[in-house]
């Protein structure tokens, strides 16, 4: 099922770039052959004498802030008032382990790029038969809807903070705002990711002068981070919650298209230094994202104890995006509403345009299919819109911001179809060749993709019980048989996949990328694709915006 490659060698004569565009021209369909554009080309990683070094560092700056913009998705902010306002800072340690777990899940997506040329999603079309892959590919649609939903309530929360008009009003306005963000794309990946990274800057800023004000008590917010402790069934829901926020599924395939946007000789020195820079650059983003969802629950839970309202306490508690300016005006007066505001706009935002990539990876990897980029964040965004819509005008305000707390657990769940091939094929020395997960790492591993399968169990069960609809009626056990019905599929779709031996055997590729060709045996056309990347998907500045994804 492989596409057709253009030349494998570039114009001076070396391998071309593991990500970056080379000087070559690759074919392009019917219309022939198009010039590509010049990537991000970082120089000297297989010297000898090359040594990590900060000027290097700044060159692989970029694909880890557009991936820390699910870290900070409005779904995030919904979770961390709830988290705050319902539990102070008990569950602050649930965000720590879940940016570590996940900067630790974003490092295997790293590794699989850059070892094999291909991204998760591609490396799952070539591995599953076409039933399970267009199963996987279904769910993983599913979960960039569901991760959509958080972005369309949030700006239309954000648009009624600022301008006053009501939130279906807001709902609607979010087709648009897709639209306009996508034409950034024309610019070319470096300036998009630099816009990002000011995005995430302004949300820091915003919530820096928040934090700055209250008088959260040290040892509480300490004691929140290091002291794993869950107070009720609750607090299990929304710490799942905060994991689905936090470690998004097609936040996977995202980054793993992203890596391949630097260019650098291929070599096994070139790319486990490319690995070292990647893995630094990702932390530093996911450090940014960390002290914003922490500022967001110290911020919550410090003004929360201020209150004294009964009335206004409940509406905090029931609708925390539209009551948490009211909460920090005690603090910061009326400038609470214009920073959170800001900070919910530009996180809205910035995840409507990461979302739409992912999408676009995605449904090139699983099906070979490139659809125009505005048409799809069209459909991704109707999809999404539809549902909140339904929801605000049936039950008003006070139901919307529910379904973000929702689709932040059912992203909890859709996670293992992510992160269980991911975890196979990084472990499968036969796909990953010398830069294959060792037998100790993989442990960690296992126990950490096991920890999160096994919440997102518990949760099931318990929102089962807490929900009170399964109950001895006739109505009440049909009802319960469908649950655990899809409950038991659910175990052995994630059985399958987790029993299932890993097929492919890319031995051969491996040893081209990493310079051991007396071990490859490839054809023309297969070593021209075990050169070749996902950078012609990235944004182009020689093309118009809305075909160049």
């Amino acid at each position: 099922r492989s596409r057709p490659r253009g030349d494998a060698m570039g114009t001076d004569g070396r391998e071309p770039a593991t990500g970056a565009r080379g000087d070559g021209a690759r074919a392009k369909g019917e219309d022939g052959a198009r010039r590509a554009a010049a990537g991000v080309e970082i120089e000297g990683l297989d010297d000898d004498d090359h040594r990590f070094n900060l000027k290097t560092l700044w060159r692989f700056m970029g694909p880890g802030f557009l991936m820390c913009i699910a870290y900070v998705d409005p779904g995030n902010f919904e979770s961390d008032l709830q988290a705050g306002t319902l539990f102070g800072y008990k569950l602050l340690w649930v965000l720590l382990w879940a940016t570590l777990g996940g900067w630790y899940i974003q490092g295997l997506t790293i590794r699989l790029a850059l070892a094999t040329g291909w991204d998760l999603a591609r490396c799952m079309r070539e591995e599953y038969p076409d039933p399970t892959r267009y199963a996987l590919w279904a769910m993983t649609e599913l979960a960039i809807i569901a991760s959509d939903v958080p972005e369309v309530i949030g700006t239309a929360l954000a648009l009624k903070l600022i301008f006053g008009i009501p939130t279906w009003v807001g709902v609607v306005l979010t087709s648009m705002s897709t639209m306009v963000f996508l034409g950034l794309q024309s610019f070319g990946v470096r300036k998009l990711e630099a816009f990002m990274a000011a995005l995430v800057g302004v949300m820091s800023l915003c919530f820096l002068a928040e934090v700055t004000f209250v008088d959260a008590k040290a040892s509480s917010v300490v004691a929140g981070i290091v002291l794993p402790r869950l107070p009720g069934s609750k607090a299990l829901y929304i710490a799942v919650s905060l994991v689905g926020a936090v470690v998004m599924p097609h936040n996977l395939f995202l980054h793993s298209a992203l890596v391949l946007s630097r260019g650098f000789s291929l070599g096994e020195k070139s790319l486990r230094m490319a690995y070292k820079y990647n893995i630094v650059e990702s932390g530093m983003a996911l450090s940014v994202s960390l002290f914003i969802n922490f500022a967001v629950v110290i911020v919550a839970a410090s003004n929360y104890a201020h209150l004294t309202d009964p009335e206004e306490m409940r509406q905090v508690r029931e609708r925390p995006l539209q009551y948490a300016p009211q909460m920090l005006k005690e603090v910061l007066g009326t400038a609470a509403k214009g920073f959170f505001a800001a900070a919910l706009l530009a996180s809205g935002q910035s995840s409507t345009i990461t979302g739409t990539y992912a999408g676009q990876f995605v449904m090139d990897g699983f099906l070979e299919l490139r659809v125009n980029p505005v048409l799809r964040a069209f459909v991704t965004r109707m999809c999404a819109i539809v549902p909140s819509l339904i929801v605000v005008l049936a039950a008003g305000d006070k139901y919307s911001e529910s379904l973000i707390v929702i689709s932040s657990t059912i992203l909890a769940i859709q996670l293992p179809y992510a992160l269980i091939p991911l975890i196979k094929f990084t472990a499968s020395e036969r796909i990953m060749g010398p830069m294959a997960v060792s037998a100790k790492r993989l442990r960690y591993t296992i126990w950490l993709s096991g920890g999160i399968i096994g919440a997102n169990v518990i949760l099931i069960f318990t929102v089962i019980v807490e929900s009170k609809l399964v109950w001895g009626s006739f109505a009440g056990t049909f009802l319960g048989l469908i649950i655990f019905s899809m409950l038991g599929v659910y175990i052995a779709t994630l059985l399958y996949l987790t029993l299932r031996p890993v097929h492919q055997n890319l031995s051969a590729r491996t040893s081209v990328r990493m310079k051991r060709p007396g071990d490859a045996n490839l054809s023309d056309e297969e070593l021209d694709d075990a050169m070749w990347n996902n950078d012609d998907l990235l944004p182009d500045p020689d093309t118009a915006a809305v075909y160049s994804l």
